[in-house]
């Protein structure tokens, strides 16, 4: 039985939608901190557990650090229609998308020196792209091959293989030290490709416990590189999120569904939990029903008992947030019945003390 991963966002956080997602079947939800503070999404997380907990629901509140993935920094979101030209700073320079010319400046894994005129700079999970025309010391001028809204502070990569090195960032060890005794009840850890990551977040949670539990730790594998080691990461993580949006940007669309596969074979034969997201429903956004393709794969994943599906932009910015898990609640009775979800954690129904396994 596949528990439904909600993403909080704007969409969801009124109360009254919060509610109406919780009935309709939300199990976890996931407080990203890529955009927000700890401290701002620990308050969220409270106002989920106590709507949760006036309908009798316990839900995992999941905290998902973001690693060192390169982000554009600007506060406004922007269309791209009309706009013939994009300069790019490498540095974290405040952004400007007010200009003629819009000006965003980069946080993150620096891309400086990586960048040749004719590159295309994929934004988000790839729905826009900027191509290159020219490269400075310090910055780059770019045309937008696309005609979408530019987010707010939307991740930037360069396709085949430059997406962030794994490991721990400050920012993510700073934010795990106020994990253990705090609302979040797991802590997920962005673009990991060995098990030292997850044995670092563990030890620094550990060390800053002064005596409470030690949450679990999900293992977001989203590089070829972390595919090719999934089997040590699963056998020590608590649980494995597929992270296909970056794991498309490094792979390209070729290997893409090779490596999809040899996440879900590798977490099963090492019984680890598996959560798939994302992009799972989003054209409920923009249309009554889904895309075929995203149904059938949907279907697929709960037949096979995955153990958890991840909605993100459908519930944090989308147009109809308890349509698309009220919809994912019915796909789930259909292909797996009804009765108790199990669990996310099944191996560690209680998180380890301080300073264990």
């Amino acid at each position: 039985m596949s528990r439904i991963v909600v993403t909080l966002g704007p969409a969801t956080q009124d109360p009254a939608i919060l509610e109406q997602v919780v009935k309709a079947g939300a199990d976890s939800f996931r407080f990203p901190a890529s955009k927000a503070s700890v401290a701002s999404l620990a308050e969220l997380a409270a106002g989920v557990s106590s709507v949760a907990a006036g309908l009798g629901r316990t839900p995992d509140l999941l905290l998902d650090l973001p690693g060192a993935k390169t982000r554009f920094t600007n506060d406004d979101q922007f269309s791209l229609k009309g706009v013939s030209r994009v300069l790019v700073h490498f540095a974290p320079v405040p952004s400007d998308v007010h200009r003629d010319v819009p000006v965003l400046g980069l946080t993150g894994a620096d891309i400086s020196g990586r960048v040749d005129a004719g590159d295309i700079l994929l934004v988000g999970d790839g729905e826009d792209a900027l191509r290159v025309e020219r490269v400075e010391p310090d910055h780059c001028v770019t045309i937008p091959l696309t005609t979408g809204f530019l987010g707010k502070r939307r991740g930037v990569a360069l396709p085949g293989g430059s997406v962030p090195a794994s490991g721990l960032t400050d920012r993510d060890r700073a934010a795990l030290e106020t994990v253990p005794g705090s609302v979040f009840g797991a802590v997920i850890i962005s673009f990991v490709e060995s098990a030292d990551a997850v044995r670092e977040a563990r030890a620094v949670m550990a060390a800053a416990a002064d005596g409470h539990a030690v949450p679990p730790v999900i293992a977001k594998v989203e590089t070829r590189a972390g595919v090719a080691a999934v089997r040590e990461i699963a056998a020590c993580a608590d649980a494995v999120l597929l992270g296909r949006g970056d794991l498309l940007l490094d792979s390209g669309p070729l290997e893409f569904f090779d490596l999809c596969e040899a996440v879900r074979t590798g977490t099963a034969e090492v019984g680890c939990p598996l959560v798939v997201g994302t992009q799972l429903l989003t054209s409920l956004s923009d249309g009554w029903l889904p895309h075929r393709s995203e149904l059938a794969y949907v279907s697929e994943l709960l037949r096979s008992g995955t153990s958890g599906l991840m909605l993100a932009d459908e519930t944090a910015a989308g147009t109809a947030p308890v349509r698309t898990v009220e919809l994912l609640r019915d796909l789930r009775e259909r292909y797996r019945g009804t009765g108790e979800v199990p669990p996310l954690f099944p191996a560690r129904p209680a998180a380890a003390p301080a300073g264990g396994e």
